[in-house]
């Protein structure tokens, strides 16, 4: 099988499903990140009646930990699903719900407090705005995800070669 940007064949517990490469999973978070800075931004500019310039830096500070995050959460996921036999790309409907509000969960933990500081605001409004957020973030992490899988697919070694028979 050709080596390409998509793939990375898995170790000896997973049957050798492939994954995507780290390559992959930087263009998958560059995109993913981009997308939604730039319509967080202007939706919490709006909602919150403040400077665009400071949502902007928030949202970017944010984006970036946001990657960071994600780009460790998908690779410990995927593992999690190869070392069990299931293909990544193959998620059902359940399994990308749980990755979805999994990575929003962890993200929340890390962001939380940079907004109540940043924002000068209280625990609990802090908490809301979060999860109204979150709400909008994980219906789009989900759409993402399987608009990415269906644009960039990984073949399998038994893909590959019934396609070549």
């Amino acid at each position: 099988m050709a080596k390409d940007m998509t793939a990375h064949t898995t170790g000896k517990m997973t049957g050798n499903i492939v994954i995507r490469s780290g390559l992959d999973r930087l263009r998958y978070t560059l995109l993913f990140e981009a997308i939604l800075l730039g319509s967080s931004t202007a939706a919490m500019t709006f909602i919150l009646q403040r400077d665009l310039l400071e949502m902007g830096y928030l949202a970017l500070v944010i984006s970036l930990i946001a990657m960071l995050t994600n780009y460790f959460y998908n690779y410990a996921y995927d593992y999690f699903d190869t070392s069990r036999g299931r293909i990544p790309t193959e998620r059902t409907l359940t399994h990308r719900i749980y990755h979805a509000l999994g990575f929003e969960l962890l993200l929340l933990f890390f962001t939380l407090p940079l907004i109540m500081w940043w924002l000068e605001m209280s625990f609990i409004n802090t908490l809301l705005l979060d999860i109204g957020m979150m709400a909008a973030v994980v219906v789009y992490t989900f759409l993402f995800g399987l608009g990415y899988d269906r644009v960039f697919p990984i073949k399998q070694a038994e893909q590959l070669i019934i396609s070549e028979a």
